[in-house]
C-alpha cells in the first residue's frame, strides 16, 4: 500500500481513453493517430531518433539473438494464442520487470492484484519464478564527448527518455547539452537511471490501470497499429518504422536493446529476473509480436541500435 501511495503522488492515473478517428488525414495525422492525446499522467511513449538508419531490404532480416535465443522461453510462458488485449498486457509487465534492474531510487512494486489478468499474470509469474535469477544493479557508461552526434544518440534512445511525468521534454540530452554540471561520465548515467527511473513509474501506472480497467490509452494506440496495418501495405521503411516505435511495447524493445548493450558489468544489488545472456533483452513475448503484426523487417532496426557502439 506505501508503495502505491508512493507511486501514486509520483504520477497522477488517468481516467479518460482515447478514441480513434476515421477522416481522411494527412501524413501529419496518420502519425498523430499513434500519439496519446492526453498527455497528463499517462504514460507518454518517448520520441526517438532513426539517426542514419535505413533499411536493407534485398537482405532478409533475421531476428536479433535476443529474441531467437528466447523462442523456448516465449514457448513456455505464454498463454496459447492470447488476445491482443492480453498480449499487449503480457508484453508491457515482462518489459517493466525487466526494465527494474536499470532503476536506481525508484523500486518498482511487484503487480499481485490483477483483476482484468488475473490468470495470465499468475501463469506468467509460475513460469518466471523457475528461471534463474542474479543479484545485480547494473551501471551505464557514455562517451561524453559524443553527445552532439546525432548518430551516437539513435542508438542510444534511453539518452532521448524525458525527465518529466507528464512531457516529452526536457529530455536526457537536453540536460546534457545545456547543464555545466553533466560533465562526467558518471553524472550522464545517474541522469539516465532517472529517466528511467521516470519511465519506470510511467510503465507502473499503466499496467495498474491495464488491471484495473482491461485497457489503456497506449493500448488502444496499439490496437489501432494493428488495423491500421491490416488495411494498408505497411512494408519495411523509416516512415512505419515511426509508427512502430509510436507505441509503447516496440519503443521499450528499442530502449531494452540499448540499455542491455549499454551495461557493464553489475554490482551487487536487488534480484532480477535473468533468461538468458546478460546482453539479451529478455523480452519473452518479443517475437509474438513481430510474428503478429507481421514486422519481422523491423529486427533491422533492433540490430542497427547493437551494431558498432
Amino acid at each position: 500500500m506505501k508503495r502505491a501511495l508512493k507511486v501514486s503522488s509520483f504520477i497522477l492515473v488517468a481516467s479518460s481513453l482515447v478514441t480513434s478517428c476515421s477522416s481522411p488525414e494527412s501524413y501529419q495525422q496518420k502519425m498523430a493517430r499513434y500519439t496519446p492525446k492526453s498527455t497528463e499522467g499517462k504514460n507518454l511513449v518517448p520520441e526517438f531518433q532513426l539517426g542514419q538508419f535505413e533499411f536493407n531490404l534485398p537482405k532478409k532480416s533475421r531476428a536479433p539473438a535476443s529474441i531467437a535465443s528466447e523462442q523456448t522461453t516465449l514457448d513456455e510462458a505464454k498463454e496459447s494464442n492470447p488476445t491482443n488485449k492480453k498480449l499487449y498486457f503480457l508484453a508491457l509487465y515482462s518489459q517493466y520487470e525487466q526494465l527494474k534492474q536499470f532503476g536506481q531510487d525508484f523500486i518498482g512494486p511487484d503487480v499481485s492484484i490483477c483483476p482484468s489478468f488475473h490468470t495470465s499474470l499468475t501463469k506468467f509469474k509460475e513460469k518466471q519464478s523457475s528461471l534463474p535469477r542474479s543479484g545485480s544493479t547494473k551501471k551505464l557508461s557514455y562517451n561524453v564527448s559524443r553527445m552532439s552526434e546525432d548518430s551516437y544518440l539513435a542508438k542510444r534512445p534511453e539518452l532521448l527518455l524525458p525527465l518529466s511525468k507528464d512531457e516529452a521534454t526536457p529530455r536526457v540530452i537536453d540536460i546534457v547539452r545545456n547543464g555545466t554540471s553533466i560533465k562526467t561520465e558518471q553524472s550522464v548515467s545517474e541522469l539516465v537511471h532517472k529517466a528511467i527511473d521516470i519511465h519506470l513509474a510511467k510503465t507502473y501506472t499503466e499496467i495498474k490501470e491495464l488491471c484495473e480497467y482491461g485497457s489503456s490509452d497506449n493500448y488502444y494506440v496499439y490496437e489501432n497499429l494493428i488495423t491500421h496495418i491490416k488495411n494498408t501495405k505497411f512494408e519495411a521503411d523509416n516512415t512505419n518504422l515511426n509508427v512502430l516505435l509510436k507505441t509503447t511495447l516496440f519503443s521499450n524493445m528499442a530502449l531494452m536493446t540499448s540499455l542491455d548493450n549499454q551495461s557493464s558489468k553489475p554490482t551487487t544489488g536487488r534480484s532480477i529476473a535473468s533468461t538468458t545472456k546478460a546482453t539479451d533483452s529478455k523480452l519473452p513475448y518479443s517475437q509474438e509480436l513481430f510474428t503478429r503484426l507481421n514486422v519481422s523487417w523491423a529486427n533491422q532496426y533492433y540490430d542497427y541500435i547493437k551494431a558498432n557502439r
